[in-house]
């Protein structure tokens, strides 16, 4: 399985970049703002998504592994492929999907075409939860402070963000719920 790839831009597709890699061009399928800020020439890494089916083997190139993270996540929502998700991740944005996402705000999807009100509903259901707003990772759902502070009424984001501002020398359940509250209201 290809998890990275550097190598030189030899060429802009319609909405792939040939990235030549020691003599060997291999066609990966970008984001628009990838695409739009790759310069021929230029040396580069990208992590790679792998899709191998019985007519073809696809490569879909992300510059940051929180972007490919992002673009895992959302084939993993049922009725949306690698083709959607790229789609998806190019009109929205890695920033704004993960912020639509952790408010629980389907808006931002309906607007991607391919996406019906019900896709992005779906979207928002599967992810919400488990993507983060900040792009650091997955939110901390396991940690009863973020527990905590969504049953108390926080979104997923702002619970994710407060818990993410404790200092890490508080450990005290109760000490570290009643920062959290503090960071959460400000």
């Amino acid at each position: 399985m290809i998890v990275s790839i550097t190598g030189q831009i030899s060429e802009k597709l319609a909405d792939s970049l040939v990235l030549d890699v020691s003599g060997v061009g291999y066609e990966l399928f970008v984001a628009t703002d990838d695409w739009g800020d790759a310069k021929v020439g230029s040396q580069l890494k990208y992590y790679v998504h792998e899709q191998i089916r019985e007519d073809a083997h696809n490569l879909y190139g992300f510059k940051s592994i929180t972007a490919k993270n992002l673009f895992s996540s959302l084939i993993g929502v049922s009725g949306i492929g690698p083709k959607l998700a790229m789609q998806i991740l190019s009109s929205a944005g890695e920033s704004r999907l993960r912020q639509a996402i952790a408010a629980g705000d389907p808006e931002l999807l309906r607007g991607v075409s391919g996406v019906g009100p019900k896709t992005a509903s779906r979207v928002i259901v599967d992810l919400r939860g488990k993507v983060d707003a900040s792009g650091g990772g997955p939110a901390p759902i396991t940690d009863p402070t973020y527990q905590a502070l969504v049953a108390l009424g926080f979104t997923p984001a702002q619970a994710s963000s407060a818990v993410a501002a404790l200092p890490p020398d508080v450990t005290d359940e109760q000490a570290r719920l009643k920062l959290a509250l503090k960071g959460a209201t400000k």
